[in-house]
């Protein structure tokens, strides 16, 4: 490796709020250091994917099999995020199997490990005292996290710490705890359930908050007005939701800021320990109406407070206070001197007042105040602001005159806001576009080759990304879950866009080693921040790609990625059909040669023994003409193997023809003496049946031998089928074709629910 270091941040889900403001914050701090910084989303250890949209997530995990001590120089880990569904164990195990180079813990506690944590008791115990002294709650319970996570039990302690030190009423049924997602109805439930006198609960996290609101509302209660909430993290839905949610800000931003300055200290020779940055309580509606906040707050036409009234309501600002040199704060400053001012000493200076609405203009337009608050921040303190100056006049016309002044601050602010929703419209437009365009795009191809990969990188450009790489392992890899994955030592670069070109590779030139990811002759000189998503489809992995990390990622880069992947696959599939078809035109010219005629193939399938396609339907229809003249049911079923595509790739072919094999004994068996069995194509088999079981006992009777089987088996696998069936009375005119139609629909349904347990 290089001079420069590359430094690996290895994240949970790259679209995750919490994550995006970490990644920000590190790359902003990077500006600052000669690094390349690779992004690595890895999602959640040990998550139950049972109702999540992608059943196949847990192959994310096997990005982190991608980083060696040869291509990375030390790492960050957002532990505690990545683990906040697993054990401490099983987070550990984790750790170990990762390079053993320079590393700091972000947002977790890790022992032995450099880390930077949040101070989570300071914004808590800053909220939770202001429930108790100043709107008089007593009776508070807390939706929590495991005492495993480290943050978690923070947040718990300081709970502890507030109901004893008040003596508040608790009773265990107070504490309930949770997964720490939006999916925590359940848990909220049960809280409210055994507390119905609760005054106030403590959400451990805003998702698990925004939990509690639906619930609330589905039993009739308001947020705020019934039970006072409050959560922890400040994400965006705090913000949105109605009413506004009473949070503690933890700022990631500069959480990862923290980290990647600890990381380069510890590569400096640092010896460090745990480090902290701060959290700080938001009062919002959550909380009830904030006229009744106002009414017990600090007075804030007071020139020794503006810095923390700035703090309290531009609290973004801090995010890049440090590069700006605190331009916005210094005019906020001088903005209130002037109104403080003029305030206290009555003016009624007609050209005064209007110098200073052009001032309180610049200020949210020019100065764009509004992208460092939100409205739930902001309002209120006009509010307050109005009520105080007011009280300095005593004649209508006077308050007239306030009341002027606050219109025009409320109409600065809307036009401002308007201005802003614009550009955000524009920008989702532009943004709508650009996926489209890689949607189109990425399948713009007609052959299954290396230069079909370039559809995937040549729309990347034409949507601002200047750099992307796509790596391809010489063969896919069948990843089953819970299984370990063995990422090859050697990939291919198949296509590469580098500072906006799209580079021609040839095949020799594609070998890229593993520990040279980062490192190879293709990527950029100039330092980089990129992300690394793997390419998979279902239980198959394709590869990598590598690409600059930009706002299109972290909106849409889990979908776009998948779009990549149906790419990788489409491409792989017309290559085994290019392949097959050169397979088929060469035993069609065999056969040509030996004058081989197709009718005179035998009725029977070689490999089991059975009747083939051909006999099978010949046999059925003969069937159902006698069973039609003998006014008998006939049943239709359809089966089709399940995982043989898994147990070829795993086990071998050898193997697979097993367990074809031990099908057609065991359909023959179960229909002995009342059907015909046939064998219909690769893994698909065909019963005609005309004895005395109903169709769900046949297919009760076909699932119990197939688990005797695989109970009696050595076999290191499960060989399982899906079935559906037909029944057609002797009155029914329907031919052969369409009742096995009807009988696959049926199939198609029962495949739904089908046994993917393929190892033992």
């Amino acid at each position: 490796m290089g001079e420069r270091k590359t430094i690996a941040f290895l994240v949970s889900g790259l679209m995750d709020d919490f994550t995006i403001k970490m990644c920000n914050g590190v790359m902003s701090e990077s500006a600052h250091f000669d690094i390349n910084l690779v992004v690595v989303p890895v999602k959640y250890i040990d998550r139950d994917l049972t109702g999540i949209p992608d059943q196949y997530e847990y192959q994310y995990k096997t990005n982190a099999c991608n980083l060696l001590p040869e291509n990375v120089d030390a790492m960050m880990i957002a532990a505690d995020c990545i683990g906040c569904l697993t054990t401490k164990e099983n987070l550990m195990h984790f750790i170990d199997s990762l390079p053993k180079v320079p590393t700091v813990m972000v947002a977790a506690n890790i022992e032995g490990y450099p880390c930077v944590i949040f101070d989570n008791k300071a914004g808590v115990r800053e909220g939770l005292t202001y429930l108790v002294e100043k709107l008089g709650i007593r009776k508070i319970a807390m939706l929590g996290g495991s005492d495993k996570h480290f943050d978690t039990r923070e947040r718990r302690e300081v709970y502890d710490e507030i109901r004893i030190k008040y003596d508040l009423p608790y009773r265990d049924t107070m504490f309930v705890e949770t997964n720490l997602s939006y999916t925590s109805r359940n848990e909220a439930e049960l809280l409210l359930d055994m507390n119905p006198d609760l005054e106030a609960v403590f959400c451990v996290n805003d998702d698990v908050a925004r939990a509690l609101y639906e619930v609330m509302r589905d039993r009739g209660l308001q947020p705020g007005r019934d039970i006072k909430v409050m959560g922890f993290d400040n994400s965006q839905v705090a913000a949105m939701v109605s009413p506004a949610l009473s949070t503690v800000d933890a700022d990631a931003i500069e959480l990862g800021r923290h980290g990647l300055r600890m990381l380069m200290r510890t590569l400096a020779g640092e010896t460090l320990g745990v480090e902290t940055t701060p959290t700080r309580f938001i009062l919002r509606d959550s909380f009830g109406g904030m006229e009744e906040a106002v009414q017990k707050a600090d007075r804030i036409l007071n020139r020794s407070l503006l810095n923390r009234q700035f703090d309290q309501v531009f609290y973004r600002y801090r995010d890049v206070e440090q590069m700006d040199g605190s331009r916005l704060r210094n005019s906020f400053l001088l903005l209130m001197e002037d109104v403080i001012t003029y305030v206290e000493s009555g003016w009624h200076d007609e050209r005064q007042l209007a110098e200073m609405k052009e001032t309180i203009n610049t200020f949210f337009t020019k100065e764009h105040a509004l992208e460092y608050t939100d409205n739930n921040e902001l309002m209120p303190y006009i509010e307050r602001l109005h009520a105080e100056a007011a009280e300095h006049y005593e004649t209508p016309e006077e308050k007239m005159q306030v009341y002027r002044m606050l219109t025009s601050v409320y109409k600065r602010i809307l036009n401002a806001m308007s201005d802003r929703t614009v550009q955000y419209e524009s920008g989702m437009d532009a943004m709508l576009y650009s996926m489209k365009t890689i949607v189109k795009d990425s399948l713009n191809f007609t052959y299954g080759n290396d230069k079909s990969y370039e559809s995937i990188v040549t729309p990347l450009a034409n949507v601002g990304f200047r750099n992307a790489y796509v790596y391809i392992y010489e063969k896919s890899i069948v990843h089953l879950e819970q299984e370990p994955f063995m990422i090859p030592d050697m990939l291919r670069l198949k296509a590469a866009l580098t500072d906006g070109k799209v580079l021609d590779i040839p095949y020799t030139r594609q070998p890229v080693m593993l520990k040279s990811l980062f490192s190879h002759r293709f990527l950029p000189k100039e330092k980089w921040i990129m992300v690394l998503m793997p390419i998979y489809f279902g239980d198959t992995v394709y590869g990598s790609v590598l690409l600059d990390l930009t706002t299109l990622m972290f909106r849409n880069g889990e979908f776009m990625v998948n779009q990549f992947a149906t790419t990788a696959r489409m491409i792989e599939i017309l290559r085994q059909n290019n392949e097959i078809q050169k397979q088929l035109e060469d035993n069609l010219a065999l056969m040509a040669e030996n004058n081989i005629v197709l009718d005179r193939l035998s009725r029977n399938d070689v490999l089991t023994g059975i009747l083939n396609r051909r006999g099978f339907f010949d046999i059925a229809r003969s069937v159902i003409e006698e069973c039609r003249d003998m006014k008998r049911d006939v049943i239709l079923s359809y089966v089709d193997m399940n995982n043989l595509k898994v147990i070829n790739d795993r086990f071998g072919h050898d193997d697979g023809d097993f367990s074809l094999k031990a099908i057609s004994e065991i359909l023959t068996e179960v229909v002995s003496g009342s059907g015909t069995v046939g064998r219909i194509g690769g893994d698909e088999y065909a019963i005609v049946y005309y004895g005395a079981l109903s169709e769900e006992e046949l297919r009760k009777e076909i699932a119990e031998r197939f688990h005797r089987m695989n109970r009696e088996s050595d076999k290191p696998y499960n060989v399982t089928v899906s079935c559906g069936f037909y029944r057609i009375r002797p009155e029914d005119q329907i031919n052969l074709d369409d009742a096995m139609a009807s009988a696959d629909q049926d199939l198609y349904m029962a495949k739904r629910f089908k046994d993917n347990r393929v190892v033992k």
